[in-house]
């Protein structure tokens, strides 16, 4: 059996789904474990973290994938092709089949559409169907896509074979999008009477989308005075108005191509093979060019021999995918719900099987590392040489296992030996299993048809649910291992010995906590940073045991001073801190006077031989979230009332 790797950025836009469809068609049934992973881009972070599922790319480097497919027009339209080149090298020396683009490396063989002969035909047809001869092209070029020059070249080519002139003023640049075509349309040609052309061929469909829209603007109508052809037969060509003459580009041929190219690859060896295979296209002449009537409403289109032919879409496609979309919001709000109910890991596996029935998956693995990986976006992932399989749903032979112990190396092998068991064939869709910056593992699931698109939903929010579940696993785990360890030791590791208050570490916790609530419920709250005046000076004249009394009775005077609920710390020496709950900054004033009384009695009662005396700095909720940045903001407030006090103290003495 083979196991055979798809790289694709995105299951998400029609030209990903149609490749996707026709190397599903072809694999299926046959004896191989298609893995097909949904990567976006290195470091990408057009939504925040697009840049962990790139992480994927990194377990498909497995030593028993044995060759790959790659939908390499989208990566290189938008990342350069140096760093494409560099990511295809470290999967050699097994074989690649690139779909779109050529890469001059020995392992690299290439799928791409051939669009001359077919621009040949929609040039001769606009000619002699039409009688076209000044023709404009709407180009993309400026995109600097090997597709784009591609098709400008294949135009001009095209126009010389059926002897009519090229004019390089009437080249349009539309960016291979609408609203650029439309708006660069505009700028050239603010009138109708400037329009100098019989017909525009362009390089895309919603760049055609966007010529329409500009002709409308200036008056004109289509076909009626200028006659139009886009491409790429996307939707956007069925729904426009008029419905667009277009090139198809048999993108579900070339998804099947690329399959097979590879199957001969792994299963023949010949050092002759040829490096590419061309897919031919097709025109269909719909519309936009005149060939079928604006009043007809049937779906159909005119090809390159003149004869009529139904097209693929019709009225009753556009009810069933009406009632599909709705049947997958129903799902995606069942799914919700069922995921809500799992908190824990293993109330998580409990829902398992439902799950995989839901999303029309008959097999789910879910793998966790033995530690959370954190990832930013700048960061290399360094792919651990263990992972746990922590999960098994298989509805194949209906088995289920929660743990089942078993660890393996994913630099070596994709699948775990229990997963592997049963070496069955089919297509499985790869997700990293993150959530934010945190990495935990990955997931692989069995497909049971096509709904690529709705796939990769389903898994991002279930990969969400999982993570959250993991995180509370480990936490309720971390905290009964503490409890039943040893509850004393947990208070001890948290109280200072000295004075029974909170040490810094309890304090920051407990703190914290309490800060979060706070501001998560919009309650009031201060935070005191509070240091003792002249501990120097006692330790000095009275001793280290002496100052240790006066810290001691310093927090004493604290706890005394604020309210049971309010949280008090010793933070290190003779500096504590505060976290009054639910006080008003206003109160500041009264907590300063109620401290020096306090501070004259103890100092009193206790038969010191001076005056305890501390210094306070207290500041609101609202400049942090984060409470030793409050501590600190504090601590600039106590600075300022030791140098008021100092300065009291200088003009006393002066006197």
């Amino acid at each position: 059996m083979k196991n055979i790797a798809v790289l694709i950025p995105s299951f998400t836009i029609e030209y990903s789904i149609d490749i996707l469809n026709g190397i599903y068609d072809y694999f299926e049934g046959k004896d191989v474990r298609l893995l097909i992973s949904h990567t976006r881009f290195p470091h990408s972070t057009v939504s925040s973290f697009d840049y962990q599922y790139w992480t994927s790319f990194e377990y498909l480097k497995a030593k028993d994938i044995d060759g790959y497919i790659i939908v390499s027009g989208l990566y290189v339209s938008s990342m350069s092709f140096s760093d494409f080149e560099n990511i295809v090298s470290e999967l050699a020396p097994r074989p690649v089949v690139s779909i779109g683009v050529e890469l001059d490396m020995p392992h690299v063989y290439t799928v791409k559409s051939d669009c001359t002969e077919t621009y040949d035909d929609v040039v001769k047809h606009l000619k002699l169907e039409h009688g076209c001869k000044r023709i404009a092209f709407c180009s993309a070029n400026k995109t600097f896509s090997e597709e784009a020059i591609a098709r400008y070249n294949a135009f001009t080519h095209a126009l010389k074979k059926n002897h009519l002139p090229f004019y390089p003023d009437l080249v349009i640049e539309g960016y291979f999008t609408e609203f650029a075509a439309k708006d660069e349309f505009l700028l050239k040609y603010k009138s109708k009477d400037d329009i100098d052309f019989d017909s525009i061929v362009c390089a895309n469909d919603l760049m055609a989308s966007g010529c329409v829209m500009a002709l409308k603007e200036l008056g004109l109508k289509v076909p009626d005075d200028i006659k139009i052809v886009g491409f790429d037969d996307s939707i956007v060509s069925r729904i426009s108005i008029p419905k667009l003459s277009t090139i198809n580009q048999n993108i579900h041929e070339q998804g099947v191509r690329a399959a097979d190219f590879l199957m001969d690859l792994l299963e023949k060896e010949d050092s002759k093979r040829e490096k590419v295979k061309k897919v031919s296209l097709f025109p269909k002449f719909r519309q936009s060019c005149g060939c079928i009537s604006c009043d007809n409403l049937e779906s159909s289109y005119i090809d390159r021999t003149n004869i009529k032919v139904a097209d693929d879409l019709n009225g009753s496609d556009d009810v069933i995918r009406y009632f599909a979309n709705m049947q997958e919001k129903n799902n995606i709000m069942t799914l919700m719900d069922t995921l809500r109910c799992s908190n824990t890991l293993k109330q998580f596996f409990y829902n398992l099987r439902f799950l995989a029935e839901q999303c029309q998956m008959s097999q789910m693995y879910v793998n966790f590392f033995k530690d959370v990986i954190y990832l930013d976006p700048e960061d290399i992932f360094e792919i651990p040489e263990q992972l746990e399989l922590s999960m098994i749903c298989n509805l194949d032979n209906n088995t289920n296992s929660f743990k089942p112990g078993s660890s393996y190396n994913p630099k070596e092998q994709f699948f775990s030996s229990k997963s592997d068991q049963n070496n069955i064939p089919g297509a499985y869709i790869i997700h990293p299993i993150f959530s934010g910056a945190n990495n935990y593992g990955l997931m692989y699931c069995k497909i049971q048809n096509k709904n690529f698109a709705d796939h990769i939903v389903h898994l991002k929010i279930i990969s969400n649910y999982i993570a959250q579940a993991y995180e509370y696993t480990n936490q309720i785990t971390q905290t009964e291992k503490l409890q039943t360890s040893n509850d004393n030791l947990k208070i001890q590791s948290r109280t200072d010995e000295l004075t029974t208050v909170l040490n810094r570490r309890g304090f920051i916790e407990q703190g914290q906590a309490a800060l979060d609530l706070m501001q998560e419920t919009d309650k009031a709250g201060v935070i005191f940073f509070a240091d003792m005046d002249g501990l120097k000076v006692i330790n000095d004249k009275y001793g280290h045991e002496m100052g240790d009394k006066a810290i001691s009775l310093q927090a004493e005077i604290l706890k005394k001073a604020f309210r049971s609920t309010d949280i008090v710390g010793r933070i290190g020496g003779d500096e504590f801190g505060v976290v009054a709950v639910g006080m008003n900054i206003s109160r500041v004033d009264n907590i300063r006077l109620k401290i020096n009384l306090l501070s004259e009695k103890i100092s009193k009662t206790n038969d010191l031989p001076f005056t305890l005396s501390c210094s306070l700095g207290a500041v609101d909720l609202q400049k942090s979230s984060v409470l030793k940045r409050l501590l600190s903001e504090a601590d600039k407030e106590l600075y300022e009332e030791k140098r008021a006090k100092r300065n009291a103290r200088l003009l006393e003495s002066s006197k």
